[in-house]
């Protein structure tokens, strides 16, 4: 079953937004343009898809990365490693789409776009996190 985040009429969209006290409903304008209905349909997608593949890759852990350290660690590599090669099969798939639109995909070419998004969040994440870390390790050195 598809549950779409956005839900639009002629004058309008509502974006639910889940708290602990209930749906809160978001009003905003409809996009304008086609271009901005597209980002909002491939968003609305990534984060569908972010949603219902979360459970698996985490494995009941809180942290979002916890697949990628599993695979750097099964395999030898870092974590920056790791995420790269499950970056670069959605990258690969789009390319080869580029090429030649004929040749049948695995996944549709929707799903690959808004995955791509979505291992690049989890990648701008994970160096973010690690430079934070190294920052840390860094001012505990400091001799004052």
């Amino acid at each position: 079953m598809k549950m779409n985040n956005y839900f639009t009429n002629d004058s309008y969209n509502i974006r639910p937004t889940y708290t602990e006290s209930g749906i809160k409903l978001e009003t905003t304008l409809p996009p304008k343009t086609d271009y901005e209905r597209h980002v909002y349909e491939l968003l609305d997608l990534a984060y569908e898809i972010e949603e219902a593949k979360r459970p698996g890759y985490t494995q009941d852990s809180c942290d979002v990365l916890a697949n990628f350290k599993k695979a750097a660690e099964m395999t030898g590599t870092t974590d920056l490693q790791a995420w790269s090669v499950y970056f670069y099969k959605h990258v690969a798939a789009i390319l080869s789409y580029a090429k030649d639109p004929n040749i049948p995909q695995a996944e549709d070419l929707d799903g690959r776009f808004a995955d791509a998004i979505n291992y690049l969040k989890l990648g701008f994440h994970m160096i973010k996190q690690k430079e934070e870390e190294e920052e840390v390790t860094n001012q505990q050195k400091l001799p004052f």
